[in-house]
């Protein structure tokens, strides 16, 4: 279960890298672009494949002699989705409008990713992300909020998530 939970962050890292801003852009640039309705975007078949994934191990893990080890495998992809459905989704671009918590342990993962949505490069990973030093002092010159508290205007000129050059 806990090589699951950390495997997929190594998967999740692989996945945005090359396949999010490789070929499968076209439906992942919906995240990146500011939105003034939540709700559902394209960038959503994403997780939801990664949930139909565990489902499929926990539908053969309970229901196929043999194939029990895949239970442990599909909680951990489970926990995963969950952790990273809470960081990412609700706290750092609060999909759900009602939800306004800061906490002080998520906010070093809010500064990586946006860190990220800046420039459309590293850091890909979430809940571990790795950030360069010089990365990090390149976007402390930066005063765009691409995750401006709900009701309030994002600081800077810049208008939309689409990375851009400061």
């Amino acid at each position: 279960m806990v090589g699951a939970f950390l495997g997929m962050e190594v998967l999740v890292y692989l996945s945005h890298r090359f396949l999010m801003h490789g070929p499968g852009m076209p439906i992942h640039k919906s995240h990146h672009q500011r939105r003034s309705e939540p709700g559902f975007e394209l960038n959503d078949v994403y997780p939801l494949a990664g949930s139909a994934v565990a489902m499929a191990g926990f539908g053969l893990g309970l229901n196929v002699s043999g194939l029990a080890p895949l239970l442990p495998v599909a909680i951990g992809l489970s926990v995963y989705g969950a952790a990273y459905f809470f960081v990412h989704d609700l706290y750092i671009h609060r999909r759900l409008p009602w939800f306004d918590a800061e906490l002080a342990v998520c906010e070093r993962l809010k500064a990586a990713h946006r860190i990220h949505h800046l420039w459309g490069g590293e850091p890909y990973g979430m809940l571990f992300p790795v950030v360069p030093a010089a990365l990090r002092e390149r976007a402390a010159q930066v005063d765009y909020d691409p995750f401006p508290t709900p009701g309030r205007r994002a600081r800077g000129s810049r208008p939309s998530q689409v990375p851009v050059e400061p």
